[in-house]
Formats: C-alpha cells, structure tokens, sequence
C-alpha cells in the first residue's frame, strides 16, 4: 500500500474571500478535504481548484499574483525602512517592576507602524508567542508569503505627572548645586589670587 503524503491528505482550492489562516483571495491553497466540504464550499469562501475552476478565475488568479507581489515588495520596503529607525517605539503604563499594565499585542504594532509610517500592514502577520508584557526591547517575527523579517519593537514606560514633576525637582535642586559650586570655585580663585599677591609683595619688601 502506497504511504499517504500531504497530497493525497488535502486537496487544492481557490479561495474566493481572503481569511487570515489560509491565504488571500484567489490564491491556490491546500486544505483538508472535509474542511473543504464542510465549510469552504457551502458558505462559498473557495471552490474545488480544478482545472475547469482554473481556466475560469485564471485572470483574477494572475492578477491577485501580481498584486501579492507587489505587496511584498511594499513590505520590504517597509521593513528596511524601520530596521533603519532601529524599530519601532511603543509607549506604555507600567508598574515599578517594569510589568505594563496593558500588554502589547499585534494590533498594537500594526497600530504604531501605521501612525509612524502611513502604512497599513495586517496585524496577523506578526507572530507573537504571547503578548508583550514587560518594558524592554523585543524581537517580532513578521512573515508573508516567502517574505520574512524581523523588527525591533522597543516598550517604554509613560512617564506620570507626579514623576515629571519629580524630575523637574531634581533637576531644580541639581541646577542649585551647580551655582553653589561655581560660586565656592570663583572664591577659591580669588583667594588663590589674593593669597599670591601677598607673597609677591612681602618679596618685594623684603
């Protein structure tokens, strides 16, 4: 008996709706056969890619070609733009342990990558393992297609009033403290001087 590969597991469809687990509109998929019968065909997200279904969506099946293509030389250059910046900033609350009180997900970073750079990039396409929930730098693995990149998405913590307010202080008192010194430096100067005249006359009238 001839092993059964992925092949003869799945079958080909062409889907007619993009969905974010299987691939974009009029793309050539793989899928399970009862998956294909029980929900892509009835609801008509897909049909059958045969050959007759193939000579029919073959146009908008070039052209959805092109327009992937495209779209991933956009995202390259996107990317590169962003690996330029050193990543992207993402400002967030968090607690003295550095543990925000928000976590950052992927819509967050299509979100920010969006204000930054007037792109629209699908959120799903970043691959987090689970949300980010510390303050820090991280690396996020974004893949579409055969393209794939990764980012540097760096967490800040929001700085409150109450703590502005504090460093605002601080830095009053240590702006006080630097007059202070200059001060006490220019009267020890004037009293090296001083002190150096004196020794210059008693030599004088010796």
């Amino acid at each position: 008996m001839a092993k059964r590969t992925i092949q003869n597991r799945t079958i080909e469809v062409i889907l007619l709706q993009s969905d974010k687990h299987l691939g974009e509109k009029y793309e050539v998929v793989r899928v399970k056969p009862i998956f294909a019968r029980n929900i892509l065909l009835p609801k008509g997200l897909a049909v059958v890619a045969d050959k007759a279904a193939k000579n029919n969506y073959k146009q908008k099946m070039e052209a959805a070609t092109t327009a992937r293509a495209k779209k991933a030389t956009s995202l390259e250059d996107l990317f590169t733009k962003i690996s330029n910046d050193e990543g992207i900033v993402i400002i967030r609350k968090a607690n003295d342990d550095n543990t925000l009180y928000a976590k950052v997900d992927e819509h967050d970073i299509a979100e920010k990558i969006k204000e930054i750079y007037q792109t629209e990039v699908d959120a799903h396409l970043f691959k987090l393992k689970k949300k980010l929930s510390e303050v820090g730098t991280h690396a996020v693995i974004f893949t579409y297609n055969d393209l794939k990149r990764e980012i540097i998405v760096k967490i800040e913590a929001e700085v409150s009033a109450k703590q502005e307010k504090k460093a605002e202080a601080t830095e009053a008192v240590e702006q006080v403290k630097t007059k202070e010194e200059l001060k006490a430096e220019r009267d020890t100067l004037r009293a090296k001087e001083k002190a150096e005249k004196i020794v210059k006359l008693k030599e004088k009238y010796k």
